[in-house]
This record gives C-alpha cells, structure tokens and sequence, in this order.
C-alpha cells in the first residue's frame, strides 16, 4: 500500500481539535455521525427526503467546523441538530414511501374494478344478443298463425297492443331495478325518468326516484356508492362523455342535497362506453342511456 503523507497530516489535526473538545461534545458528535451516515446510506431517504438530508448535512458540517475551528460550545447545538434532522429525514421518508404505496394500492383497486365492470358489460350484451335471437326465433314460429288470425284477433290485437304500451310504460316509471354483482349492488336508474333528451338537469321525477336511495344510506351509514352515467353512442364521444358525467354530477350533488356525505360519493362518466344494448336500435339505445349506482360491498 502507497503511503500518503496528507493523510497523516489530517489524521493530526483532527486528532488535535477532538483533544480541544468536551467528552460530552465529542459523544454528541459521533452521534450525529452515526446518524447522518443511517440516513445517507438508506434508499428511501435518498429517494424521498434529499431535502431533509442536506439539511442535517449542514447542521454535520457546522458542528465539524466549530470541533476544528471552535467556539466549542456551538458543537453540542450544532451536532444534536444534525442528529435530529437526520432522523426527521428518515421518518419523512417512510411516510413518503408508505404514502406512495398506498395511493399506488388505490390505483389497482380501481383497475381492478374498472376490469370487472368491462367483463359484466360483456356479459350484459351477450345476454341480450342471447335474448334477441330468441325473441325472432319466436317471432318467425307465430308469423304464419299470426297471419291467419290476423282479421279475427285485429281488435284483440289491438287490446293487447295497449296494455302492453301501459305495461311498458309503468316498467319506464319504476323508480329503479337492481342486481347483484361481483362489484356489489348495482341499481340502474332510467335515463327517461331523470332527465330530459340532451339535458343534465333532474326532473321532478327523477328527485323523487332517489328518495328509495337516501333511505338505505341514512341506514347504512358504512356504505359508499359510485354513481355512474351512461349514453347511448348517437352524438360525438366527446359529447356523450361530457353529459355522462354531468348527470352523475348532477345525481351526486341531488343526494348530497338530502344529507348523504359527498365523501361516501364517487360520481362518474363513460359517454357510450359499456352499452348493455346494441345502439343500432331505438330500444337498445333506450337501454343504453341510463344512470347506474353501485353500492360498495365492504
């Protein structure tokens, strides 16, 4: 090994200001070392309180100087200092580090959810393709007896035209229709009874659709919900997913109006994303222009 005359020349000095110095303010010193050189060499620190850490540097580095150069009795303040901001450098960066990884937690949650709602869409226009195939099947086994009696049964016919009409109508009235799902309770809201064509304004009716809804919260105070708008596919994208969200907005805001928490709350627009129908019909539109809102499980 290469001898250094310099490093001879350090070692004395230093060896000459620690002779000049206090046991106790010498100890204090090795401590904020020790604990400056911890929180160096600790990656969450040099990732998330570089800031913290360069100000325990210069508290280290005022009380090494005052150790050479004096007046010894700043090296006591100083070192303590520097030992205290680097153990607030190392806390900060565990709580910056577990902040991170709980938001990047929320992230997953929320892909995961975005993933099951891909796949009950995907089911839901599987089963009304299913339902549709089977609607003409019939439709074509009753035409010819249809045709035979259509003369005799014209006015019958016609009767039960109508009642279906009522029928239909009383279904589009109904305050809401729920199911359970993997994601919990979905309850889909008729975009007719809430709103006006093209508007995002609650009509009189949709304000009393929600009474039902306001009083399984008051009820179940432990439960949040998201509400979530939907359009059929008539229109721009950009269009459709502006009033989506508008009218999530709008029957977010109306419950918030009657007491529930804003932050029980997550309102939300997909335009024509997730149809349920095809829009390549009046009905499958209708079907497709709704609001559903989803009770949390947990």
């Amino acid at each position: 090994m290469r001898f250094d005359p310099k490093l001879t020349v350090i070692a004395a000095a230093l060896l000459a200001a620690g002779c000049a110095v206090s046991p106790e303010a010498n100890q204090q010193l090795d401590q904020a070392r020790a604990s400056y050189q911890a929180a160096a060499a600790d990656p969450a620190v040099q990732k998330y309180a570089q800031t913290e850490l360069r100000s325990a540097a210069g508290a280290l580095a005022d009380a090494e100087r005052h150790a050479k150069d004096g007046p010894s009795e700043l090296i006591q303040p100083n070192a303590y200092l520097a030992q205290q901001r680097a153990q607030t450098a190392m806390r900060t960066a565990e709580m910056r580090h577990t902040e991170q990884t709980i938001a990047g937690a929320g992230e997953e949650r929320r892909r995961i959810q975005l993933e099951a709602r891909e796949r009950e869409a995907a089911a839901a226009r599987e089963k009304a393709r299913v339902a549709d195939d089977a609607r003409k099947e019939a439709e074509a086994r009753t035409a010819v007896l249809e045709n035979e009696r259509l003369e005799r049964d014209k006015q019958a016919s016609a009767s039960a035209g109508t009642t279906a009409d009522v029928k239909r109508l009383e279904a589009e009235l109904a305050d809401l229709r729920a199911k359970e799902t993997s994601r919990g309770w979905v309850l889909t809201l008729k975009n007719e009874l809430l709103f006006d064509t093209g508007g995002s304004e609650l009509k009189p009716g949709g304000e009393r659709a929600l009474d039902n809804l306001v009083q399984f919260l008051e009820k179940h105070s432990d439960r949040s919900i998201a509400i979530e708008g939907f359009t059929d596919s008539t229109g721009s994208k950009q269009l459709n997913q502006s009033l989506s969200e508008k009218r999530a907005w709008a029957v977010k805001a109306a419950l918030v109006k009657r007491g529930i928490s804003s932050n029980r709350i997550d309102a939300r627009g997909y335009g024509p994303s997730f149809p349920v129908a095809s829009n390549d019909n009046a009905a499958g539109r209708q079907l497709n222009r709704r609001v559903e809102i989803v009770i949390d499980p947990s």
